[in-house]
């Protein structure tokens, strides 16, 4: 059987394209110029459909790098159910526990870094030092993992007879 959509395409979806612009928008303008609670849970909503569906597009390039020939839709849709698991284990407990959170903050403000040393370097500036992210754990923040389903829809693998 084939597949019907290409490798890492679910990236390229409608609504997961919307959703990277909706992240982008929200975290360097909505946020600082209307705070509040729709600009606070909209890159939850955001950071929840995309992150399962970039783990999905890099498990599907790289079985297909591995093994020359890409996963069944079998087994795409399976590796899609645990990447929806990964990322609701990475964005619950954070919202719920404190110790979570920290180490939510410290953990991106470390996968940043790297990037703010390269944007100081290229503006000239002082190397950028380390800075944790600021986050506040809202268990309320947990009704983005509706969002869990519409990456499902996205990214699900329907096998097309031959």
């Amino acid at each position: 059987m084939t597949r019907d959509r290409a490798l890492g395409s679910a990236l390229l979806h409608p609504v997961a394209v919307l959703s990277l612009l909706v992240l982008v928008a929200n975290d360097h303008w909505l946020k600082h110029a209307h705070p509040g609670v729709l600009s606070g849970k909209l890159s939850g909503f955001s950071a929840v459909l995309l992150l399962p569906l970039f783990l999905h597009a890099l498990f599907e390039l790289s079985y297909r790098a591995l093994s020359a020939r890409p996963p069944s839709a079998r087994t795409a849709n399976r590796a899609l159910w645990a990447c929806l698991a990964l990322t609701c284990l990475i964005y619950a407990p954070p919202e719920l526990w404190p110790p979570a959170e920290t180490a939510y903050r410290y953990g991106l403000g470390a996968l940043q870094w790297p990037f703010r040393i390269l944007w100081s370097l290229v503006r000239g500036e002082a190397t950028a030092e380390f800075a944790p992210v600021r986050a506040t754990a809202d268990p309320s923040d947990l009704v983005a993992l509706i969002m869990l389903w519409v990456a499902w829809r996205a990214g699900t693998a329907r096998p097309v007879p031959s």
